[in-house]
């Protein structure tokens, strides 16, 4: 793992909040959403979490954000997802942490507000809400969806929290890649938490959206579901069942009164399921023995 310093900031010398960005070949995407936070760099440190493997490296992109006073390092120690959260929280040295994905921007005064919510408000732990944006039909249709379940806490999961909480949960599970983010979501309001939702907002690129892409995506997440399904059954349940697909008919319908929109919607969230069913029963059946290998 190396890491790129960052060059000398005031907010360096005691910053507040943390920003954990893991990434992989996104650079377009980390610019965007670097350029996001100088506006709101005031006390601020990020940490972005690149993979070894990327084929992008990032480090010749930030002695520019540097230059406008953004406090942000780059390591490369991200195997996954939740690998790279919780090994960039380590890197880190603020009171509190934001977990960002590349493909998003932060909306106007979000880290201020973050800020008072938990300094000034005494609370625990962030829910933000998230508006997704992309190109196509399918993008449109999974920004119809994001609309669906705005305020559902089976699908909304915490991202900002104090650092002593994250780490007295454990931090994100390493071995997950299905829902890594609601596994430490539900393991921290186990705890008591106090935890509010936030008025500013992300923004989410789902950039050009097709089918076969969302199909793959949803069955490599797949891959860790028993896991997670193991650990929250309940809630893995109420997560991933097919019933959820009429409720989700009904607020498309109901959001957007398109039907050609909602029809898109629904046969993409089937095909996203029946992926994802398709790679837990890979995972979990046992496969044809070769040789000596093990079946």
């Amino acid at each position: 793992m190396s890491a790129v310093p960052s060059a000398p900031t005031p907010s360096q010398a005691a910053p507040r909040i943390a920003v954990v960005v893991p990434t992989r070949d996104s650079a377009p995407q980390v610019g965007r959403l670097l350029d996001s936070l100088v506006q709101q760099r005031e006390g601020l440190e990020v940490l972005v979490n690149e993979d070894e493997r990327t084929s992008g490296p990032l480090a010749p992109a930030l002695p520019a954000f540097h230059a406008r006073g953004l406090d942000v390092r780059l390591a490369r120690d991200n195997p996954s997802r939740a690998a790279g959260r919780r090994r960039g929280v380590r890197l880190t040295s603020a009171a509190v942490v934001l977990h960002l994905d590349s493909d998003m921007t932060a909306g106007p005064g979000l880290l201020a507000e973050c800020r008072r919510l938990i300094e000034d408000e005494g609370y625990d732990a962030l829910v933000i809400p998230e508006v997704s944006v992309g190109v196509g039909f399918w993008a449109r249709c999974k920004v119809l969806e994001k609309r669906c379940w705005d305020g559902d806490s089976a699908v909304e999961s915490l991202r900002c929290l104090r650092r002593e909480l994250y780490d007295r949960v454990g931090g994100h599970d390493e071995g997950l890649v299905w829902s890594e983010d609601k596994d430490l979501d539900l393991r921290v309001r186990a705890t008591g938490a106090r935890i509010t939702t936030t008025r500013s907002v992300l923004i989410h690129d789902e950039g050009r959206t097709t089918l076969r892409a969302a199909m793959r995506k949803k069955a490599h997440y797949a891959a860790t579901a028993g896991r997670y399904a193991a650990r929250h059954p309940r809630h893995f349940a109420a997560q991933a069942g097919p019933w959820r697909l009429p409720v989700l008919a009904a607020r498309a319908w109901r959001l957007s009164r398109d039907p050609v929109l909602t029809a898109g919607l629904l046969l993409l969230k089937t095909c996203e399921f029946a992926a994802a069913g398709a790679a837990l029963l890979a995972a979990v059946l046992p496969g044809p023995r070769r040789g000596g290998g093990r079946g």
